[in-house]
């Protein structure tokens, strides 16, 4: 499968992060498993206790790869979805790692989350001790989601105020 459009281009660099991520991973249990099969032949049970090892990170990884490209399964008609993301009308928080087109919220934290504006009920914030606040939305089975948190910085207080107008002004 591979990048046809602008919409496509720019939803595979908001994700870039984490694929990078996922990448290294497998790096990681790829070498833990050639490290495997070299060490058999010198301290068997080393060598089985990298294999268990690699294989671990391997089923784990391998997971997260098909949950990152199930991500997109919530977007009805993924042509539309690709041509949203290259709108002029487009909203984007490189900071805040948002991104907001005309029916869906893109979040990326450690993972990347595609709401629908047609789930959300409503968005709030909540104050987080002294220092911060938590921008979430709560969808229609009454589940709360986290988009945004701030702290002290004046600039993740723009931000966050921004998310915060941007959200209302959608939901």
């Amino acid at each position: 499968m591979g990048i046809h459009t602008a919409g496509e281009q720019k939803y595979y660099g908001f994700i870039e992060e984490r694929v990078k991520q996922l990448r290294t991973g497998m790096i990681v249990w790829g070498s833990l498993l050639a490290v495997a099969f070299i060490g058999m032949f010198s301290d068997a049970r080393l060598a089985v206790i990298l294999a268990v090892i690699g294989v671990a990170l391997a089923i784990r990884n391998v997971r997260s790869l098909q949950a990152l490209k199930g991500k997109l399964d919530v977007v009805g008609d993924k042509e539309e979805f690709f041509r949203q993301l290259t709108d002029t009308d487009l909203i984007e928080q490189k900071d805040a790692r948002l991104m907001v087109a005309k029916d869906y919220l893109l979040v990326m934290k450690k993972d990347v989350f595609i709401y629908p504006f047609s789930d959300m009920e409503k968005v709030e914030t909540k104050v987080r001790g002294k220092s911060g606040k938590t921008l979430f939305f709560t969808d229609r089975q009454g589940t709360q989601h986290e988009i945004l948190s701030c702290g002290k910085g004046d600039k993740e207080k723009e931000e966050f105020e921004r998310a915060c107008r941007i959200l209302n002004e959608r939901v």
